[in-house]
């Protein structure tokens, strides 16, 4: 494992005798510098970012259901199905008005656990759907939002207003429109959870103020294809890989000395890969992140 010990950053080493009697000559070592040359730098730093991309599919998800059938629709939860099985109501988005019973409203959760995401915060995040259009006429065009919300990776009642939600984005989904794939830019809610819990959340709903009798679409999921299902894809620079090579190794840490600097020296931006802490610049805080990650070559 690599070690950084600063009481031996300069350090005598013997070079040898001329002779029985003759004096000893030394060097200084010094392992990471502050200041390189030039043509070092050009031929150790990368043109640009190490990129990982990844893809994830939901750990956890259901439909929720608030009045209907099962109660009075009053933003509460009262019945749920977390088995997508191409029955009951499963993967209806409904908002519908009127007197009990006829007031019902569904939604669908997703929740993706980024545990295994390799790419450090900030990243670049979609969230890839397919929806159909209810075959309802005549009907309104249903305004699907879609919600960001801090995930738990249980399947829960309570993920039907689980909170705080952030709008990350809506579509217009028409009557009878044919199954159709859309793609959200969900970067500020994964980059947060990538900093954080590492679990983040989705929830399908009605615009909560539509004033139309009844909204719906519909998502055809199914627990046996999970590829049915929306999906996260994950980009951004795995911290350390400065080579791209998908590995953390002795090529890495020679690119590495090239960007070691004191603490708020900056960097030029192919540097960025070894800022594991985000603050613009390569110290001993991010060696030590540097050493964590150092997996040597696979």
């Amino acid at each position: 494992m690599l070690r950084y010990d600063p009481e031996k950053q300069a350090e005598a080493t013997t070079l040898g005798t001329a002779g029985r009697g003759a004096p000893r000559q030394t060097k200084l070592v010094r392992p990471l510098r502050t200041t390189l040359p030039v043509w070092v730098v050009a031929w150790a730093a990368p043109a640009a970012l190490a990129l990982t991309t990844q893809t994830l599919r939901p750990v956890a998800d259901g439909t929720i259901a608030d009045g209907g059938s099962f109660g009075t629709m009053d933003g509460s939860p009262d019945h749920w199905d977390w088995t997508f099985n191409q029955s009951s109501y499963e993967g209806a988005i409904t908002l519908r008005r009127g007197a009990p019973p006829l007031a019902l409203e569904h939604r669908l959760v997703w929740e993706f656990d980024l545990a295994t995401v390799a790419a450090g915060s900030p990243v670049t995040a979609t969230l890839t759907f397919t929806i159909r259009g209810a075959p309802r006429f005549p009907a309104d065009d249903a305004n699907v939002h879609v919600y960001a919300y801090p995930a738990d990776l249980l399947e829960r009642a309570e993920d039907f207003a689980a909170g705080p939600g952030t709008l990350v984005g809506s579509r217009m989904i028409a009557p009878y429109q044919p199954a159709t794939a859309y793609t959200l830019n969900v970067s500020a809610a994964v980059s947060a959870a990538v900093a954080g819990s590492r679990k983040v959340g989705f929830r399908f709903q009605i615009d909560p103020a539509s004033t139309h009798e009844v909204d719906q679409a519909f998502v055809d999921a199914l627990d046996s294809d999970p590829t049915s299902k929306p999906f996260l894809t994950v980009t951004g620079n795995m911290p350390g890989d400065a080579n791209g090579d998908g590995d953390v190794d002795l090529g890495d840490y020679i690119v590495f000395q090239s960007c070691f600097a004191h603490p708020g020296a900056g960097y030029v931006p192919a540097c960025a890969v070894f800022d594991a802490d985000g603050d613009t610049n390569v110290d001993l805080s991010d060696f030590l992140e540097f050493q964590n990650r150092f997996t040597g070559r696979k």
